[in-house]
């Protein structure tokens, strides 16, 4: 079926501009609006983006109700999620189910049997992990984990990542699987803030900051930074802001005091919206020295919007987007001692931290929901037409 519908601008004027597309008909799977994290903040993005090209799109909440859960909830949670989901397959055709995910044992635990009872209810089933243990399917052992996730590739008809080192470990496990790489969309939530160094974050004026955004977990590569900033703090006058939550926080509370950095360091904990864009606003460098299992972080993004140079690891997505020197400084993960010398190099740069700025500002044009939209539907398209 052919439909026209109106698209709208980047400078948000309704234009007479019309898409014309062969409709698509997605049931698309989401994770819960209250879910910390950057999925529940970028799917509306990509959602929006496939209904002006066309799609035709319904959506259901798939995972955990709450960011902490009981076993007992989860599993009553996701039994009821699959009996809906169910019904609504029952009653609606469509061509395509795209559900939001990652790998690893959890989501696979929840994402089988889901496809077990859905596999004859939809034409296409199609997996979009926002973070995927592929690596772990190539070394040695881990028999039941590399079954498993075989056996959730049977049940599907192709597999979308983020990063095209994922890519290539999926298809060298599964060799007959269909991969494909995509980019998230990105629309800046804030568009100016009036920077006032809230007196909570301990800022100093001429200080310059750092920072850090992620879940706080050991893979993010936090304590790694931490063990750098007692480095640094010895050679150059610095503060770093570390924003979110997680199951290390205590943990990282207690060796930002061991290492005596109290007046250096601030853990703001999760925040979001004006106050988020703030902090990014705020501060000189992003750092990420990650080594986390995931795709190609929001955060990143979200920085190169704030014009900030970036410090990260050449891992995943970052190895695809960034180009060293140009938007960002890549350091090896788990190395302290690289991280703080790549930090000095570049806090002592104003000219290069200048030229990063700019280049990170021209990048996230790259990540437009239209851009981004129609990637997704050219991808989706060259599955359905193979099938």
């Amino acid at each position: 079926m052919i439909e026209q519908r109106p698209l709208v601008s980047s400078g948000g004027h309704q234009t007479e501009l019309y898409c014309s597309a062969v409709e698509m008909r997605i049931f698309m799977l989401v994770p819960r609006s209250n879910i910390q994290g950057g999925t529940p903040k970028i799917l509306p993005h990509l959602i929006s983006a496939l209904r002006s090209l066309g799609c035709y799109i319904v959506t259901a909440q798939w995972g955990r109700q709450k960011d902490t859960e009981s076993l007992a909830k989860k599993v009553l949670g996701r039994v009821r999620d699959i009996a809906r989901i169910r019904q609504s397959l029952l009653y609606q055709e469509f061509d395509v189910m795209l559900i939001n995910t990652s790998h690893d044992w959890a989501t696979l635990s929840r994402d089988i049997p889901l496809l077990l009872v859905t596999r004859c209810l939809c034409r296409h089933i199609l997996l979009l992990f926002h973070g995927s243990k592929s690596g772990l399917l190539l070394q040695p052992g881990h028999m039941g984990f590399k079954q498993a996730s075989a056996l959730l590739l049977r049940l599907s008809d192709a597999v979308l990542v983020l990063s095209s080192e994922e890519q290539r470990q999926w298809e060298q496990f599964y060799p007959s699987g269909k991969f494909f790489v995509v980019s998230n969309p990105f629309v800046s939530a804030v568009t100016s803030v009036a920077p006032s160094c809230p007196g909570s974050w301990n800022l100093r004026l001429g200080i310059p900051v750092l920072l850090f955004v992620g879940r706080l977990v050991r893979e993010k590569g936090i304590f790694d930074l931490l063990d750098a900033m007692a480095r640094l703090t010895e050679r150059t006058p610095c503060h770093l802001l570390v924003v979110g939550n997680g199951p290390a926080a205590q943990q990282l509370q207690e060796q930002v005091v061991s290492l005596g950095l109290s007046d250096c360091v601030t853990l703001t904990g999760y925040l979001e919206g004006s106050v988020l864009a703030e902090a990014y606003q705020t501060s000189d460098i992003f750092v990420l020295p990650t080594y986390w299992d995931e795709g190609f972080p929001a955060v990143i993004v979200e920085a190169m919007n704030g014009g900030l140079p970036i410090v990260t690891t050449r891992i995943r997505g970052a190895a695809d987007h960034l180009q060293e020197g140009v938007n960002a400084l890549f350091v090896p993960p788990r190395n302290p001692v690289v991280l703080a010398d790549t930090l000095v190099r570049l806090l002592a740069d104003p000219v290069l931290r200048a030229q990063m700025s700019c280049a990170n500002r021209e990048k996230v044009k790259d990540f437009t929901p239209e851009v981004v939209g129609r990637h997704y539907l050219n991808v989706l398209q060259a599955v359905i037409g193979t099938e």
